[in-house]
């Protein structure tokens, strides 16, 4: 009998024994796992063949762009899904000071250009990725949609349009734009634009153009129902 009441309590305090080490979550760590959960995702996507371009699609990760293939979407969704777990996970534990975001735009990302065949892999295009050509053409086409965006609203206060400064070549561009039900629109294709132009200034040698803008705007007023810059 004794030894059964002994057996008993030596079972009971293991078990307090072992609860009473089980590991607590730590934020640093907890962290380190989430992102190493990233990192292999990312990896997933890494040395796809050209060949597997038209059974992609685009996804957003965190800070980058990924090509994302039928053939292991699976196992990326699952390593996507325990990293946001970790993550949450982490948040709960954490106990430093609170920070603060004090970024405009938290976790942005530059537009993207489809998904490209970029030296015999699959790569999520920048602007950068692009050849000269095509950039020339895609600002061609950009410009006057910006320019003639806003032509549909008259003009009856001034004080609600605003300049947007915008560069073909060496020349400085106004345009003038306000409020508008769809205007994430005219937001996205000035982004396009701007990383279209700056991309073209790295691989155009021929351009020597100065920074400074001569004859900068100076205001805007309401003529017959329209905007018009004043110089």
């Amino acid at each position: 009998m004794k030894q059964r009441i002994t057996l008993f309590y030596t079972i009971l305090f293991s078990i307090f024994l072992f609860s009473g080490c089980k590991k607590e979550d730590n934020y640093d760590e907890l962290s380190r796992l989430a992102d190493l959960k990233i990192q292999e995702a990312v990896k997933l996507t890494e040395n796809l063949s050209c060949n597997d371009l038209k059974e992609c699609r685009i996804d957003t990760l965190y800070y980058t762009y990924v090509p994302v293939h039928p053939s292991f979407e699976q196992t990326y969704n699952k390593l996507l899904a325990e990293a946001a777990d970790l993550k949450e996970r982490a948040q709960k534990v954490y106990k430093g000071p609170i920070i603060y975001n004090t970024s405009v735009a938290p976790n942005y990302l530059p537009p993207h250009f489809g998904i490209r065949c970029i030296a015999g892999k699959l790569k999520v295009a920048s602007a950068r990725d692009l050849e000269l050509s095509e950039i020339n053409q895609r600002l061609a086409d950009l410009l006057p949609k910006l320019q003639t965006f806003f032509d549909d609203i008259p003009c009856n206060d001034p004080s609600k349009w605003h300049i947007a400064t915008f560069r073909k070549d060496c020349e400085f561009i106004s345009i003038l734009y306000t409020d508008k039900e769809n205007f994430a629109e005219f937001g996205n294709m000035a982004e396009q634009y701007n990383h279209l132009d700056n991309a073209k200034r790295i691989l155009d040698k021929s351009l020597n153009c100065s920074e400074k803008n001569e004859k900068p705007a100076k205001g805007v007023v309401c003529e017959n129902g329209k905007p018009k810059v004043t110089y």
